[in-house]
């Protein structure tokens, strides 16, 4: 896990570092970390939606449960919860259907939230990668996965 560092501090020539318990890890995801069980904070911007790309810890990440989203651009986890968060899940109604953005970013999968009803098409790819159904990008009635660079707007909902 990449953590950032807030300070350093030179005390009698002892170099003390404080890190913090969330960090950046690419553009577009956020590792937040709840220690001990106790809940922390993590700054992300949160304005296009967040959704949970990978859980790290045995402890059972639950949306509303053990994390979540505050108004203020943060992600909190709780309950042991430890995660690797995708940031800019952004969402859209209109056109007979909703719209969503779903990156897989360091060629790993993420999957994103989606009540599709057993319909997805792919709109719009923004990645380089290439974005071939059931390979790199595929769904269920829950959710929506993209995987190996994949990133793309898909509909859904019809």
């Amino acid at each position: 896990m990449k953590i950032k560092i807030a300070s350093l501090l030179v005390l009698s020539g002892v170099t003390l570092i404080f890190a913090l318990a969330c960090a950046p890890a690419l553009a577009g995801t956020v590792n937040c970390d709840s220690y001990n069980g106790g809940r922390n904070a993590c700054s992300a911007d949160t304005r296009n939606g967040v959704a949970l790309a990978r859980q790290l810890s045995s402890a059972k990440c639950k949306k509303g449960v053990s994390w979540d989203v505050q108004n203020d651009n943060r992600i909190w986890v709780d309950q042991g919860c430890r995660g690797v968060f995708t940031t800019g899940v952004m969402w859209s109604n209109g056109g007979g259907g909703q719209r969503l953005t779903c990156a897989s970013y360091s060629n790993r999968r993420t999957e994103c939230p989606a009540n599709t009803n057993g319909q997805v098409s792919l709109t719009r790819k923004w990645s380089n990668a290439p974005c071939i159904q059931g390979t790199s990008w595929g769904y269920n009635n829950r959710m929506v996965w993209v995987d190996r660079g994949c990133r793309a707007d898909f509909l859904f909902g019809k």
